[in-house]
């Protein structure tokens, strides 16, 4: 049997070649426990190691494993042994313990070399079916590691298109969003402006009221406020302000005067009768000083307010003659009788105009 080794050399044996110790159940070579070639084994035999723990029984000799180098067998057969030698005569030319030894050891090693070739011839079968395992298993990680290459690419592939659809899709869409919320904020905004008006370029004095000035504006316009008319009337922004004397700065351009009134239609009154009184001045109010034209119109808020400046200087670069607001609303018009169109965004100032560049830079 393939794989079992002698129990005191160590070597492979076959087990039809050797002898079995009925105490340990170990398997010996016959050379290795000295018993001849062809010499039967009792059922009860020991091997030499199971011997050593038998009772003494004043005997000297003591059994030792691995008794290869002196074979010795029981004491019956070594005695039968020795006297059979004793009794040959010189000349006897029979064979002789040593040879049948020999004979023992050849046929031994021939068999530990079968069984050796055999391993061998398993190891090598072994080895061969490993390779092609390890071809096949190679091939097939290869296979695997492109397939997962070619997945990797795909899902980086589809990312990247769904980054950037979700990208663009959700920044557009945010885009308006804010655009519709600054729209709607500015409107409301505008809203609340519903009963102001603002006078521009009338001179600021240290010492005026505003609220008389409001008044004596609407008797020359020929619509009568009265304080109770009258919510709240100041001058809005900073100073600006130049050195352009040597007694110290002067004020250029005096702040607009902002007027809230208490009435919508009233507001409406005025700004009517401004329209109709073009060209009025502080000369016309009794105001000392050189004569300035002042104008009177309804209050937007700094978002119109800018737009309706840049509709302004893109209507005279495109010599569009009617540029208004109305309602907090501004409105354009190229010449009279045609449409007019209604300016919102600076979308519309390039849609309108076509000069969204050239605005952008005003």
């Amino acid at each position: 049997m393939p794989g079992v080794k002698c129990g005191g050399c160590g070597r492979f044996i076959a087990t039809q070649d050797g002898a079995k110790c009925s105490k340990c159940l170990e398997l010996y070579h016959r050379a290795c426990v000295g018993i001849p070639t062809k010499a039967g084994i009792a059922p009860n035999w020991r091997c030499p190691e199971c011997k050593k723990h038998i009772a003494r029984d004043n005997r000297t000799e003591t059994p030792i494993r691995g008794s290869a180098q002196s074979p010795s067998t029981d004491g019956a057969t070594m005695s039968t042994e020795a006297d059979s030698d004793m009794s040959r005569s010189p000349g006897d030319t029979a064979s002789e313990p040593l040879p049948r030894l020999s004979v023992a050891a050849d046929t031994n090693l021939h068999a530990i070399v079968v069984e050796l070739r055999a391993v061998r011839d398993e190891i090598r079968g072994f080895r061969r079916e490993m390779e092609v395992e390890m071809a096949q298993l190679k091939a097939a990680l290869g296979f695997c590691s492109t397939r997962m290459d070619g997945l990797e690419a795909r899902v980086d592939k589809l990312e990247q298109q769904a980054t950037a659809a979700t990208g663009s899709t959700s920044s557009n869409g945010l885009e308006r969003v804010v655009e519709d919320l600054k729209r709607e904020l500015n409107s409301r905004d505008q809203d609340v402006l519903a009963n102001d008006i603002e006078v521009s370029n009338m001179p600021e004095t240290g010492a005026e009221n505003p609220a008389h000035v409001i008044k004596a504006i609407g008797h020359k316009l020929g619509v009568s406020i009265n304080d109770c008319d009258i919510v709240s009337a100041e001058r809005v922004g900073g100073r600006r302000l130049s050195v352009t004397s040597s007694t110290g700065p002067t004020e250029s351009r005096p702040r607009p005067l902002v007027v809230r009134l208490a009435r919508r239609d009233l507001r409406d009154q005025l700004l009517a009768a401004a329209r109709v009184r073009r060209g009025a001045s502080t000369a016309d109010l009794g105001m000392p000083g050189p004569a300035q034209r002042f104008f009177i119109n309804e209050r937007l808020t700094k978002v119109n307010r800018q737009l309706f400046r840049r509709a302004r200087d893109a209507a005279l670069v495109q010599k569009w003659r009617f540029v208004w607001t109305k309602q907090g609303r501004i409105f354009t018009r190229k010449e009279p009788g045609d449409r007019a169109q209604r300016i919102r965004t600076d979308e519309d100032l390039s849609r309108i105009f076509g000069t969204a560049n050239e605005t952008a830079c005003l």
